[in-house]
């Protein structure tokens, strides 16, 4: 599946070529509403060294802020002209759905996306919990353990743990955080049961041992960790309120014109499909599938769609 989308993302960068006709500027200034070291972060500098050897210098500015409302409010504002891009992400799309932000969907021209990011169950290296199957017990009883992400309530990790709670009948305490690495810290100090993260955010840790895996909330394994079950297999839906998927891709204001916008397209969705990008996928757990145009514009659509959906039943 992953091979296939990879294929289907060279074809439509092959495809919109002819853009660059339209020229694009030397100098491309990159937007990230996250502070400097995180996973949104570091997506944008891989693309530094790949664009530059494609002629075009990326800077990347951090504007941190409103859970990335500062960064994209100053790229809604910026000029449609190539210049300015920004780094959105499925917080993004749930902060617009449920009206937090003075943002919509239609201030910005999505190109391509950088990343796809599953979604774990993880627990201290000390923790109680060796199994998912304990997890699912420990919510059936009383008000269940706490379980974390990166983001308040009503944001993609708390609703993907609603729905995993919905199913199996029982309860959780949630705590949310400014970050993933603070989750790391609140679960390696025994001071939070559980969380549900990405890979990429916590890979440094789990590869030392500091914490563990317990479940995959997808329908596949992930790659770098086969050993570790899904979801799935415990008799649960993944996306109980249709597909919510992680994801992080870059924008660019809207009004972009045509030519510049298939352009950009192309220097993104090769930098993208890069062997040198598609390396880093792979050691850090996430898919870089260069999705576009319509594709990207869809997906995204469906992300709203099922945050839409989650946060209504989990409101009631």
């Amino acid at each position: 599946m992953q091979r296939r989308a990879l294929m289907a993302a060279l074809a439509a960068a092959t495809a919109a070529r002819p853009g660059f006709a339209q020229g694009l500027p030397a100098e491309i200034r990159m937007i990230v509403p996250f502070a400097a070291g995180g996973a949104t972060d570091l997506l944008a500098r891989r693309l530094q060294p790949l664009l530059e050897a494609r002629g075009h210098k990326l800077v990347v500015e951090n504007l941190v802020g409103g859970g990335s409302m500062v960064g994209m409010s100053r790229l809604a504002q910026s000029r449609a002209d190539g210049r300015t891009l920004g780094m959105g992400s499925s917080g993004l799309i749930g902060q617009i759905v449920a009206n937090e932000i003075p943002l919509r969907f239609e201030q910005f021209t999505p190109l391509v996306r950088v990343a796809v990011d599953p979604l774990v169950i993880v627990t201290g290296a000390a923790s109680r919990f060796a199994g998912f199957e304990q997890v699912m017990a420990a919510m059936r009883e009383g008000s269940g353990p706490s379980m974390g992400a990166a983001g308040p309530r009503g944001t993609i990790g708390h609703l993907r743990l609603a729905g995993l709670a919905e199913q199996v009948g029982g309860q959780f305490v949630y705590v949310g955080y400014p970050g993933a690495s603070r989750v790391a810290t609140e679960l390696m100090g025994g001071h939070l049961d559980l969380a549900i993260v990405k890979p990429n955010d916590v890979f440094g840790q789990i590869r030392a041992g500091a914490l563990r895996v317990l479940a995959v909330v997808e329908e596949e394994r992930v790659r770098q960790m086969p050993q570790v079950p899904t979801v799935v297999e415990f008799g649960l839906r993944a996306h109980p309120f249709g597909r919510m998927t992680q994801m992080t891709f870059v924008n660019a204001p809207a009004g972009l014109p045509p030519g510049q916008r298939d352009a950009l397209i192309t220097l993104l969705g090769e930098a993208v499909l890069s062997s040198e990008y598609q390396a880093k996928a792979l050691e850090d757990g996430y898919i870089a599938d260069a999705l576009a145009g319509d594709a990207l514009d869809a997906a995204i659509a469906e992300t709203a769609n099922a945050i839409r959906t989650a946060q209504q039943k989990v409101s009631q």
